[in-house]
């Protein structure tokens, strides 16, 4: 199978936010479907035509059921006060593109109610103060979208970013869902005060380095790789990731020095048993809502930092552990489930950190230690970690499937 075909279908599965402004707190939210709204229930005609649509985006936003009440009150009764505030808060390029590409997927739909909607369109075009290459841009897009002409819409994404423009390709793949554009990279290297940001599928063919004082995000991209990721004082952050490690000639795919924080939410890794997923040797680690499986050689995730917190993720096939504590590093580990993790000592977990180590609602599925610790193990008996409302399920040696820890700081459940 393809590898960004499989990636792309992961996603699906890993999807938290299924419109470009979810996340965004509940007023932005209600001020945008308002505006929305206009267009969709502002006119009998397009009520008739785009209110199933409408509701729709209001489910994918997940816009409460009072404000979706509100739209329609105030629509007909507090009109001009409720416009000035939209335009107020829907100011950023980023919001006023999603929300066009909204308003013409609506247009799309319009018969009866062309003309009507027609004039919207190109009022809060007006309003926005949209140049002309970017209202070329986007009639350009919108009629490529309708003809499924993948090719020209390559083509204009092109041109608007020869005008200096630019768009994110989550808000291109909304408007435009068969939208594909892959981009291929040798070495990259990232010097101080550079920023380097993916959000488009992309290949690369060899390392990334950051140098201090330089940043790399990779936000909601595809990333197929050969190579592997370091830095030493730069800034690397991942959200909405998908990456499939192809091949390393490191032991671990990101490999942290001397950096503050590192923060990875969304996302999946597979790292194709070619390494280990993350080492970071300062600073903070926060993994949350995260996918990390087939690693080998390396734990999957090696921590001798300050401090990490790593929630909701889950680890597969992570062949020689799924994580690793040391030095005086802290952890807190919950809701996270392990499964088919195996090493010599501690099968998912293993610390011989002096800092406290908390284990949280986990579930060790399937886990093995050739020794001791099936799912955890701990080198030192003492005070300040914690196994507590977690479940181990088929983990060998069972005897031994939490090793080291008094018996008042475990709560486990053994099947």
């Amino acid at each position: 199978m393809d590898i960004l075909e499989y990636l792309k279908k992961r996603q699906s599965e890993l999807e938290y936010k299924s419109h470009p402004v979810a996340d965004q707190d509940e007023r932005f939210k209600y001020l945008y479907c308002y505006g929305l709204g206009v267009m969709a229930v502002g006119n009998l005609k397009a009520v008739t035509e785009l209110q199933p649509s409408f509701e729709a985006v209001l489910d994918s936003i997940y816009i409460s059921q009072k404000s979706r009440n509100q739209v329609i009150v105030d629509i007909n009764n507090y009109f001009d006060f409720r416009i000035a505030e939209f335009f107020k808060r829907i100011n950023s390029k980023e919001a006023q593109y999603c929300f066009m590409a909204d308003i013409y997927k609506l247009y799309r739909l319009a018969l009866w109610s062309q003309d009507y909607c027609r004039g919207i369109l190109g009022n809060y075009l007006k309003v926005f103060r949209f140049s002309d290459a970017e209202c070329s841009f986007f009639e350009k897009f919108n009629k490529a979208a309708q003809e499924k002409n993948v090719e020209a819409a390559v083509k204009y994404y092109k041109e608007f970013k020869n005008e200096g423009y630019d768009i994110s390709y989550q808000i291109l793949v909304y408007f435009f869902p068969e939208f594909e554009m892959e981009e291929h990279y040798k070495d990259i290297h990232i010097e101080p005060g550079k920023t380097v940001a993916f959000d488009k599928p992309v290949v690369i063919d060899g390392d990334i380095t950051v140098e201090r004082g330089g940043s790399l995000l990779i936000n909601g991209a595809f990333v197929s790789m050969k190579g592997s990721v370091s830095t030493v004082g730069g800034r690397i952050r991942l959200k909405g990731a998908r990456v499939r490690v192809e091949e390393c000639g490191s032991g671990f795919w990101m490999d942290f020095k001397e950096t503050a924080v590192v923060n990875i939410e969304d996302s999946f890794i597979d790292c194709g048993k070619a390494c280990g997923f993350l080492r970071q040797e300062a600073g903070r680690l926060i993994i949350s809502r995260s996918e990390i499986k087939r690693t080998e050689g390396e734990r999957a995730v090696s921590f001798n930092g300050l401090s990490s917190v790593i929630e909701n993720t889950e680890f597969y096939s992570n062949v020689s552990g799924a994580i690793g504590i040391y030095g005086s590093a802290k952890m807190v580990l919950g809701q996270c489930s392990f499964n088919d993790a195996s090493a010599d000592y501690g099968g998912a977990v293993y610390s011989e950190s002096i800092g406290n180590v908390k284990i949280e609602r986990c579930n060790f599925n399937r886990c093995r230690a050739d020794y001791l610790g099936g799912a955890v193990y701990f080198k030192y008996q003492k005070f300040g970690q914690y196994v507590k409302d977690c479940e181990c399920n088929a983990c060998i040696p069972q005897d031994t499937c939490i090793f080291n820890v008094y018996d008042d700081d475990v709560e486990l459940k053994v099947r």
